[in-house]
């Protein structure tokens, strides 16, 4: 039975979130002369904050780094933990901070910004929910949430926030009331950067980098130019998920189209990279005139749903009826992995072993994906994958190359995991206990000073998202092997490139903490 702790009205109260509809405008301490009026209104008409019992809003109230996680995570990725479905949600699994205690209320919002790389915490290991949040800090929170891509270089290297601040500057999001990095932020503050951000308001007076950095005694190199921002020739796009149809891949601030290329190095990286082979090499596991790679399916809303008459791991799967087409495209081999994207109500199949019999379909496994969510499977449930992530996403899909560039991560298989996952990875396949195996989840990016310019064509755009990207432990198979679209307009020679790349030339990021399956 799945239990979840109940949250009592006191404690929402005493933190003056409370997620019941107000009358609009209603507050009794915010005027139409408040200078962060039409956020609040903005905020209180999308359900991203409402006032506190008493009627008030409290705009000047400072708020600390748990609510400030909570708003940010609900406002750009729409989690609410009162539609989470997981079992024991309020518990500690997952979080790697020392300092927090299990049933807290701000327990499902800190592992939902951990997935998907929003927070990590003091280097001490505590996450001080407590703490009145910093401008600084608030200025990560919000811009990773929102999904930010950032590109150049040039940014103080003492000053680990200035890209995100730089960013804000960039979207007019910074409220002329902030003074400094290290200020406490009001809720007033806080929900004015929202509305701005989300409702893409320009038209209102804003801050930028180079005036905050002056103000703190350091040298900005800030140069602005008709309103808009660029720190040491840094830039901040938000170019958004990669698409099928009217269909984004998931959104933006999913862990599969986050730029990993800034992220910390993972202390246990050499151990892992030895493990699966230092001296292997990078393989594209598609080509070979078509013959190579993993099919996939676009269908639209009126395509008619068959049933799954028999599912070997029902368990652990989504049931049926799935939007199959009679002439389906099928993996060749032993996986037989059947993928479908509705491009018009954006959902994705997938089924594993999936074999076509009189009324429906036979499947290993089968799963089904919202694409407009962030939403994982439940943990220790499989996939059509091992890792329990969708194959999908992370294909090297034909269009985007030609297109000349992929905007998300890439799946690659290992021969051998330990017992255990990362998420946005569910399930673990591995039964080693050595640490120094790959879990399923573990995220590898191509190292930044490894020459790719001698590379072309095809070859060069898979390891520009490679670096960028990264690449995600998905399956057990061959070592290196990354996974691509089967498709006959492949050019295998400029492919076979890739099989130069030496894996010694990789490294593995934190993503977050280790999880089993009986946690």
């Amino acid at each position: 039975m799945k239990k979840k702790f109940l949250i009592s009205a006191a404690m929402i109260a005493a933190i003056g979130l409370v997620l019941l509809p107000t009358a609009l405008a209603s507050f009794s301490d915010v005027s139409s002369s408040n200078a962060n009026y039409d956020a609040i209104q903005y905020a209180e008409q999308n359900n991203i904050v409402s006032g506190y019992p008493n009627g008030t809003f409290k705009p000047g109230n400072t708020i600390n780094r748990a609510e400030f996680t909570k708003i940010a995570v609900g406002a750009f990725s729409g989690y609410n933990s009162a539609n989470d479905s997981g079992t024991n949600i309020y518990s500690l699994s997952g979080l790697h901070f020392s300092d927090l205690l299990s049933g807290q209320w701000y327990v499902p919002y800190l592992r939902k910004a951990v997935s998907l790389g929003i927070i990590s915490g003091y280097p001490d290991g505590t996450f001080k929910p407590s703490n009145e949040i910093s401008f600084a800090e608030a200025s990560k929170i919000i811009v990773v949430a929102y999904g930010g891509d950032f590109a150049g270089a040039g940014y103080p290297p003492n000053q680990w926030y200035a890209k995100y601040v730089n960013a804000l500057g960039n979207m007019h999001a910074i409220p002329t009331t902030i003074n400094s990095f290290d200020q406490q932020i009001t809720r007033g503050e806080m929900v004015e950067m929202i509305y701005r951000m989300k409702a893409g308001v320009t038209t209102k007076d804003s801050k930028i980098f180079d005036e905050l950095n002056a103000s703190s005694g350091t040298s900005g190199t800030t140069t602005t130019s008709g309103g808009t921002t660029a720190s040491g020739g840094g830039t901040v796009s938000f170019a958004g998920s990669p698409k099928v149809g009217s269909c984004s891949i998931f959104p933006a601030d999913n862990a599969w189209n986050t730029d990993v290329s800034g992220y910390p190095l993972d202390p246990n990286s050499q151990n892992y990279i030895n493990s699966i082979g230092a001296g292997g090499h990078l393989h594209p596991d598609f080509g070979g005139g078509g013959q190579y790679g993993i099919p996939y399916n676009v269908v639209a809303k009126n395509q008619a749903m068959v049933p799954l008459l028999n599912i070997d791991y029902a368990d652990e799967s989504d049931p049926g009826p799935y939007p199959i087409p009679d002439n389906a495209k099928v993996e060749p081999g032993g996986d037989a992995h059947v993928l479908v994207v509705d491009q018009d109500n954006c959902k994705l199949y997938e089924l594993y072993a999936a074999e076509k019999v009189a009324g429906g379909w036979n499947a290993g496994s089968a799963a089904k994906f919202d694409l407009l969510t962030d939403t994982l499977r439940p943990d220790g449930w499989t996939s059509a994958d091992a890792a329990g992530l969708p194959i999908f996403p992370g294909l090297v899909r034909y269009d985007e190359v030609t297109a000349g560039a992929i905007n998300h991560a890439l799946r690659f298989t290992v021969q051998h995991t330990q017992q255990g996952f990362i998420h946005p990875a569910t399930h673990e396949a591995g039964s080693s206990t050595d640490p120094n195996l790959p879990p399923m989840g573990l995220r590898l990016r191509l190292k930044a000073n490894y020459d790719i310019s001698g590379f072309t064509g095809e070859s060069k755009v898979v390891l520009e998202a490679l670096k960028k990207y990264g690449m995600i432990v998905a399956d057990n198979g061959s070592n290196w092997f990354i996974s691509g679209e089967q498709n006959s307009g492949w050019n295998d020679d400029d492919l076979n490139q890739l099989k130069s790349v030496p894996g010694s030339e990789f490294e593995v990021v934190q993503t977050g903490t280790i999880q089993h399956s009986s946690n």
